[in-house]
């Protein structure tokens, strides 16, 4: 059996009480948690570390956190986004929701049962993502084995030509 997978959380804010705040709850949880107060900071973490969550402030210096979560969400898009505000403002929502997919905004103060409720959801996705992934892949090789073989459907093979065309064109070749 395959042991747990890590379940590391990434949280930016600037302002170090409500960070220590958050690595303490979600310490608390069972997941791994780092911490940083800056998006530039962030982004540098993401190389050093397989981080499956980033929960970010809206407003910090250098990068919002709807800018953070957009380059996130480019640059490692399973990542699970989900962007934690004092702000009022519903139109900060919907911004965070159409420019970075966030998975869930959260506004401060929260509620740590209701934070653990929305991580143990997140983490569900992020399992059922992974899963999905994986069972595509062996599909998808699964497909390619058979094909690379012919079948009776294809005898001319076409079908087999234009998946090792995509194959090839997926891995750079």
């Amino acid at each position: 059996m395959d042991p747990a997978p890590t379940r590391t959380i990434l949280v930016v804010d600037d302002e170090v009480p409500i960070r220590l705040a958050l690595t303490r709850v979600l310490g608390e949880g069972g997941y791994t948690v780092l911490g940083t107060d800056s998006g530039r900071e962030a982004l540098e973490l993401f190389q050093q570390h397989p981080i499956d969550l980033v929960i970010s402030d809206h407003y910090m210096p250098e990068m919002s956190g709807i800018d953070l979560l957009k380059l996130v969400r480019v640059r490692h898009p399973h990542v699970v986004r989900i962007l934690l505000t004092g702000d009022k403002d519903p139109e900060l929502a919907v911004r965070s929701i159409n420019e970075s997919e966030v998975y869930r905004f959260i506004r401060k103060p929260w509620n740590n049962s209701d934070l653990r409720t929305i991580m143990h959801f997140a983490f569900e996705t992020i399992r059922l993502e992974r899963e999905k992934r994986q069972l595509l892949a062996q599909v998808r090789d699964e497909r390619l084995a058979v094909l690379r073989r012919g079948s009776p459907e294809d005898p001319a093979g076409l079908e087999r030509e234009v998946m090792l065309l995509a194959e090839d064109e997926l891995h750079g070749g």
